[in-house]
């Protein structure tokens, strides 16, 4: 089975779609500011009103949209130097393991993001130039921290297990893989 045949079609295709264009429009709007910006610096001597506050925000928003992608296609940053010697059952195992704590982790990260933009929120907390209250996108940082959450409860322990079996299908009978 082809590592990505289980995953182009059904509603997690489409969440990941998602994902991927409100990251890219954040990605695209950013660019579209930095020219702005630059352009109104030098050429007009009158830099854009609150582009700091646009690129803090943009950035929030395309790292954050990018945790339950990475969760989903199971592309953590890892240093692999000791998986050639480990079994792959070794491997599999520790990889499970290790997606639920990141899963417990983020879970109670994202609920007290969540809790902090709601105070933030509370409070009329506003940005200096723009005036676009904080707490917006506070909570989506922490929604989206559940949803990475989720996805690597779900996909991410999937995805392992898959793997898992593909590499015994591949390797059975032989000594060495």
């Amino acid at each position: 089975m082809n590592d990505t045949s289980y995953i182009k079609k059904g509603p997690a295709f489409w969440l990941a779609a998602i994902l991927n264009i409100i990251a890219g429009s954040a990605l695209f709007a950013l660019m579209l500011i930095t020219c702005v910006d630059v352009f109104g610096r030098y050429l007009f001597n009158s830099p854009l009103l609150g582009s700091t506050e646009l690129t803090e925000m943009g950035l929030g928003i395309i790292i954050f949209t990018s945790f339950p992608i990475i969760s989903w296609h199971n592309e953590h940053i890892v240093v692999d130097m000791l998986d050639r010697f480990t079994p792959p059952l070794v491997h599999c195992v520790r990889t499970i393991l290790l997606n639920i704590v990141m899963a417990v982790a983020f879970f109670f990260l994202g609920q007290r993001i969540i809790k902090l933009g709601n105070r933030s929120l509370s409070y009329g907390e506003e940005t200096e130039y723009l005036s676009i209250p904080l707490g917006w996108v506070i909570n989506y940082i922490g929604f989206m921290f559940w949803l990475t959450s989720i996805t690597l409860l779900t996909f991410g322990l999937y995805r392992t297990i898959i793997r898992y079996r593909e590499h015994k299908t591949i390797h059975a009978g032989t000594l060495f893989r």
